[in-house]
Order: C-alpha cells, then structure tokens, then sequence
C-alpha cells in the first residue's frame, strides 16, 4: 500500500503573480480571483469573432478596449506603484506578472512623464496570436484599453495609445502602443461612433422611405395612365355604340345619333360617316336625331358639319326624328338645313331613302 499523500489544493508564486488550485470545487485563482483557461484558438476566438462580425470591427474595438480598461485603477495601484519604486520600473513588473499568465511580453523603450509620451511594445500578445492566420484582423483592442487605462492613471491626465507597428514574423508577433495626453476618451469615442452608426442608420431608413416612396409614386402614376386609357377606350366605345352606322341596304346608311355631343363625338361622328360612305358607297344616308336629348347651337353645328361632309362625298342626308320641339329651336337659331331632307320619323326617313333607289 503506497503510503503517498493526495491533496486537492496547489499553490504556486510566478513572476510575482500567485495561482492557486482547487481540484475538488474545480477552479483556478489568479491573485486570489477566479480565473479559467481557454484555448485562444479556438475557444476564446469562437466566443469574440461572431460578435465582431455582428456589430463591425470598429465598434467592437472600442467596447473591448473599454472592458480592458477596467480595473486599471486597481493595477496601477495595487500592483505598478507596489512593485516599482517608479512607474518605468513598476510597469515593467506588473508587465511580467501578465507574462506569467500569456498576455505577452511588455517592453517600455521610451517613456518621458513630463512631456506623457511613451512607447509601449508587447511581444507575442495574446489578440494577436488568438487571430493568426485569419483573414480580417481586428488588432488589439484589450491591451490597448489597458495601456490607456494605466498611463492615464499615471500621468494624470486623459491620454490615448495608438495601435501601431503590429509585426507577425514566423512564430513571433508583437503590437505598439504610442501613448500620448489626448481629450479622446474611449467613452467619447464610443459615443461619436455610436452617433455615426445612428445617422447612418437613420439616412438608410430616410433612403429606404425615399426609394418606396418613389416606387409607390411610379406604380400610382402607371396605375393612373391605365386608369386613363381604359376611360379614354370606354369613352371611344360608348361613342362608338352611341354613334353607330347601320347598313340598310347596299346604297342607304342609317346613323341613329344617341345622347349628348361634345368637340369629340362630334369628330368621331363626322369621320365614322365619311369612312361608312367611302367604304359602302352609300347613296344616302339617314341620320336619325330622336335620342338626342338637348338640340342645342352645338348640336346644330355638328349636324350641318357631318351633312355637309357627307354631300362632299356626293350622298344625300336624311334628318329624321325631328320633333316639334326640336324644329322651334332649329328656327329659332336660324340654323339653315338647306339641302337636307328632314323627316319626323324613323321610319318616314327610310321610306323615303327607299323610294330614292
């Protein structure tokens, strides 16, 4: 029997930094913190990447170095000002202490706190490495909220790090942040792209509503020019029906003119009986006036104009269907019927058409 002793706890002081585990409840400490390890590729890029693609890589940038900013305050003086007589010194050693944990390998090559200038490289960071070989690269935002977070701290004033110089040579990888005094803040940057995204979205809305509502206004105009030509094709067929030519027989044509005339029935009329002369070689032809409401000085001039193109064509007119009425306001107009054979009835016209032949 091994006389072996078994402990569930572990305990152990990197660089500084003190880990501890607990196999029985399962968890990993970090400064006395619950931590967990995960794979950067996959695991950490799987859970980053969709939320990337989802909001931009602008934006997610910005929301990423603003979480990596928290807790700065609490680095820079539980850990930087604890651990360097100054802050070069205390930057570098909280620098191994997230060596210790694969965030990478923080280098200071230039630091001036009286002009709050300084470079800060990191070897190998951990953003870099969790994104190597994929097509869009979306730098490292994280490292870059701490550094803003930590100089700002130290400086005393509201400074900013530009990403820069970020190198992948073979297995290597390394990131610069030039941190200099700034008014640009994450937060207000944040909230300036914020406003972009929301005119941008508003100008597509406000496109969006332009382009259906010229969409809809082309479909109400096509629907209006229909509208339009079936009434202008109604209208051509009522004045048809109303204005028909009725062959009697081979040489007598009967039009019996029905309601109300205007400009164009009146043209219509006209050209329906030169073509029906024309084509017929009518000898006469009866225009029967008994479903004309009004007999007015319009009517009368559209009957003296289709009578006198007809005779033109060298055939006789035939009025009927003139009542008693009807001949006291051609009187009394003095409308001239001179060379037209007026009957009062229908049937009076076509006898007489008849008698004719």
């Amino acid at each position: 029997m091994s006389n072996e002793v078994f402990t569930d706890h572990y305990a152990v002081v990197l660089n500084r930094a003190p880990f501890e585990w607990s196999v029985n409840e399962g968890r990993l400490r970090f400064f006395g913190i619950p931590s967990a390890l995960l794979w950067l590729n996959p695991s950490l890029l799987n859970i980053l990447r969709p939320l990337a693609d989802e909001i931009g890589i602008p934006l997610f940038r910005l929301l990423v170095a603003h979480s990596g900013s928290f807790g700065t305050a609490e680095d820079y003086h539980d850990v930087v000002k604890a651990l360097g007589a100054t802050f070069e010194e205390g930057l570098l050693a909280w620098g191994e202490v997230i060596s210790t944990i694969g965030w990478g390998r923080l280098e200071l090559p230039f630091c001036d706190m009286q002009q709050r200038r300084a470079i800060v490289r990191i070897r190998n960071p951990w953003e870099l490495d969790m994104q190597r070989g994929q097509a869009v690269n979306w730098g490292c935002p994280f490292l870059q909220g701490k550094i803003i977070g930590l100089f700002t701290h130290a400086f005393g004033v509201p400074c900013w790090a530009d990403e820069k110089n970020m190198v992948t040579d073979g297995d290597e990888t390394s990131v610069e942040f030039h941190v200099y005094e700034s008014n640009r803040t994450i937060e207000s940057e944040i909230a300036i792209l914020r406003e972009a995204r929301e005119r941008e979205r508003q100008q597509r809305l406000l496109d969006e509503i332009a382009a259906k509502t010229l969409e809809l206004q082309k479909a109400n105009e096509e629907r209006l020019q229909l509208q339009e030509q079936i009434i202008a094709m109604q209208a051509r067929t009522l004045a048809e029906l109303s204005t028909p030519l009725i062959p009697l027989n081979k040489r007598v044509l009967l039009m019996p003119l029905i309601g109300a005339f205007d400009s164009q029935r009146t043209q219509l009329t006209v050209d329906r009986l030169l073509h029906g002369v024309a084509e017929y070689h009518a000898s006469v032809v009866i225009l029967d006036i008994t479903g004309v409401p009004i007999v007015d000085t319009h009517v009368a001039s559209a009957l003296m104009q289709a009578a006198q193109a007809v005779r033109l064509l060298g055939a006789e007119v035939v009025l009927t269907g003139i009542r008693p009425e009807v001949a006291q306001t051609l009187v009394g107009m003095g409308v001239s019927l001179q060379g037209i054979v007026t009957r009062g009835t229908l049937q009076s016209g076509i006898e007489y058409a008849n008698s004719t032949q």
